[in-house]
């Protein structure tokens, strides 16, 4: 009996023995499981390079969620950098289901980061671990290939236009694959043509081009082919690419259905037949589009069609307010995908247009009377009145050709020593067209502690514009246009800035969709864009900013800048064949300047020669000081002491110049029609002149 218990006993033991062995080998949930660092991830590798934007370089970034094993899902987890000169992180806001959070470098070195985790519930955040992050220079063909492959606007194809029998269309290869494969604005992929060469040849066998030493390819036969093109950077890497070439016998645009040739097509009202004085009618030439530019077709329709769903934006409770919020809040990422705008840094408010936009702005920014601003003598009154009449203004001066003085600005930053707040610069002007090195004034500006603000008004229809410059030195801080400058003539517009600095301004600008809660005496206001905004929002000009945008981006800016600088060409050249004739800036080096001319002659009054082109033949320009007079004044050689005896700006007894400013419309055939009425238009001038107590131009 004795040994059958101790048996017995043993045998007890034995069972809770296996069965605590059992249960410590249950393996625990992972919900029970601490968050920690994977181990493949306790030393994050980056690259870095100041040719592209780092959220969009594969090799520059890493998901802080990819290196957390044992996530909990209710929780969130946070990341603090100790040296963001190296790496920082940003919101993830292209993918971010994959990662909310993602680390991108800044810089080459080494720097550490300290990971956190916050329960739900939880009133404080647990650090669960610390990883280093190495960081080091990436090889240009690297950040190349990446840009590329990310670059929806690639070129698969060079497409060499032609009509066989008619006109051999050309291209010159090594300014396109510059323009458009070696800067991409929407990610910031930079390369100057001092850091890299490539060669080329031609793989298929069909014989459809001739090339030129220089690069120039002249289509002679339709056919296909494709070009090898081996890239070398200045760092010593390499990279390849193949890319097809096509030339038709028939005009043909590489993408979309808008391009140079057959934009015309698209705009309302060029048909549309207006009076003469001889009692006839005829279409109008319009030569006056840097005053305000027609409608495309398909922005009239997009706005028609978007009208039908039309409800209140933002608070409305239904179906079309919905749909109306949606495309009102989606458009604000087309304008900052527009200017190359990052959108963890820059946010986007609408205005009704640059004057509005620049004012608005300036009564946010603009904190006391003895605040400081810098702006130029090239300036529209826009960016000029909006500052002067709220705090102090120094300018910077023209040249003799009338191009802005970039001494002059770096030369008044330096003299001021950091008190001037912000510079204040045209993208292009209105009067002479030149467009101005904005990247260079923002890198000046920087170096001396001041924002830039740019005018745009004058830039957007004409030329790609980017936010971006080719180091966050010579980024833009403030960018402003209108919708009506670009073919939506809607009353929409633009401001893109930095967010930072807009969250900490309000604009003189009060009411509904602003703030946050009213009560009797105290109120408290959103974030930008919304304080922005007050009022119900401008929907049509909204919708069709989007619209034309969309069109823009379809034509393609290349073809627009080389389309425009054939019509300045032909028409500078055939006005110097004019007696007496004056055509300001400069009329040999045209390459900076947008589809703007302006000109006089010695012996005929400006105001009288733009009525009689409109009443001989229908030709449209405009005659003044354009709403730049201090700009004005200077090409025409008149001196402040002169003004006070002008009559209203738009006077014949005022002196003036006559503008013709092109849109991407317009044609050269337009050009010849203008030139050949010119001299009747001039006669008759100069018949009705003497009686008229006028004076001819300086």
């Amino acid at each position: 009996m004795k040994n059958r218990r101790n048996w017995l006993r043993t045998a007890v033991m034995l069972v809770t023995l296996v069965m605590a062995v059992s249960l410590a080998w249950v393996p625990v949930p992972a919900e029970a499981k601490a968050a920690s660092i994977k181990s493949n991830y306790k030393t994050i590798r980056l690259k870095y390079s100041s040719h592209i934007n780092s959220r969009y370089f594969y090799d520059a970034k890493e998901g802080l969620q990819s290196i957390i094993k044992n996530k909990k899902k209710s929780a969130v987890y946070t990341a603090v950098v100790r040296n963001k000169k190296v790496a920082k992180t940003v919101k993830n806001t292209w993918d971010p289901d994959r990662d909310k959070t993602i680390f991108i470098s800044t810089g080459v070195g080494t720097t550490k980061a300290d990971i956190y985790e916050k329960r739900a519930g939880a009133k404080k955040k647990t650090k669960i671990g610390t990883v280093s992050i190495k960081v080091k220079k990436a090889p240009m063909a690297d950040v190349f290939d990446d840009g590329v492959f990310l670059n929806s606007r690639e070129i698969r194809m060079i497409w060499l236009k032609m009509n066989l029998g008619e006109e051999r269309k050309t291209c010159n290869i090594v300014d396109l694959i510059h323009n458009r494969q070696m800067n991409i604005n929407g990610i910031g992929l930079h390369f100057k043509k001092s850091e890299y060469s490539f060669t080329y040849s031609l793989t298929g066998e069909e014989d459809i081009v001739d090339i030129s030493e220089n690069g120039q390819f002249t289509a002679k036969a339709a056919g296909n082919n494709n070009i090898f093109l081996e890239y070398t950077f200045s760092d010593g890497s390499a990279s390849t690419q193949n890319i097809g070439l096509q030339v038709t016998d028939t005009v043909l645009h590489r993408e979309g259905i808008y391009n140079i040739d057959n934009i015309r097509d698209s705009i309302i009202g060029l048909n549309t037949p207006v009076d003469l004085a001889d009692g006839t009618q005829k279409p109008m030439i319009n030569f006056d589009n840097a005053a305000t530019t027609p409608a495309f077709r398909a922005v009239q329709e997009e706005v028609d069609e978007k009208l039908e769903m039309y409800g209140s934006i933002g608070r409305g409770a239904s179906q079309k307010s919905n749909f109306s919020t949606e495309i009102y809040n989606n458009t604000r990422d087309k304008v900052l995908d527009f200017v190359g705008a990052d959108p963890e840094f820059y946010t986007c408010f609408y205005v009704n247009n640059t004057t509005d936009g620049l004012n608005k702005l300036a009564s946010a920014l603009v904190k006391s009377k003895k605040d400081l601003v810098l702006a130029t003598r090239i300036e529209h009154h826009a960016n000029d009145l909006s500052w002067r009449e709220r705090c102090k203004v120094v300018y910077a001066e023209v040249d003799e050709n009338g191009r802005v003085r970039y001494s002059d600005i770096k030369s008044l930053l330096k003299k001021y020593q950091g008190k001037i707040k912000y510079v204040t610069v045209t993208a292009a002007s209105n009067v002479t067209g030149y467009v101005t090195d904005v990247h260079k004034v923002a890198k000046l500006a920087h170096q001396y502690g001041a924002k830039i603000i740019v005018d745009g008004a004058q830039i957007v229809a004409h030329r790609k514009f980017s936010m971006l410059g080719e180091t966050d030195e010579e980024n833009i801080d403030f960018f402003v246009f209108s919708a009506h400058k670009m073919y939506s003539p809607y009353g929409g517009g633009a401001v893109v800035g930095l967010s930072k600095v807009l969250n900490k301004h309000m604009p003189t600008f009060y009411g509904g969709g602003t703030i946050k809660i009213v009560a009797d005496a105290w109120q408290s206001y959103k974030e930008a864009p919304a304080r922005y905004e007050a009022g119900s929002p401008n929907y049509p000009g909204v919708v069709g900013l989007g619209k034309a945008i969309d069109i823009l981006n379809d034509v393609g800016f290349d073809d627009i800048q080389a389309h425009e600088k054939a019509l300045n060409r032909k028409l500078i050249d055939g006005l110097k064949q004019q007696e007496n004739v004056i055509v300001y800036g400069d009329t040999e080096n045209i390459d900076d300047r947008v589809g703007v001319v302006t000109f006089n002659f010695t012996d005929i009054n400006s105001a009288l020669l733009a009525d009689q082109l409109a009443a001989l033949g229908a030709v449209a320009t405009r005659r003044g000081a354009f709403c730049a007079h201090p700009y004005v004044w200077r090409l025409m050689g008149i001196p402040d002491a002169m003004l006070d005896s002008f009559e209203n700006c738009t006077d014949a007894k005022t002196p003036g110049m006559v503008r013709v400013s092109f849109g991407i419309y317009n044609t050269e055939e337009e050009v010849d029609e203008f030139l050949a009425i010119l001299p009747e238009a001039m006669a008759r001038v100069k018949a009705v002149q003497p009686e008229l107590d006028v004076i001819p131009e300086y």
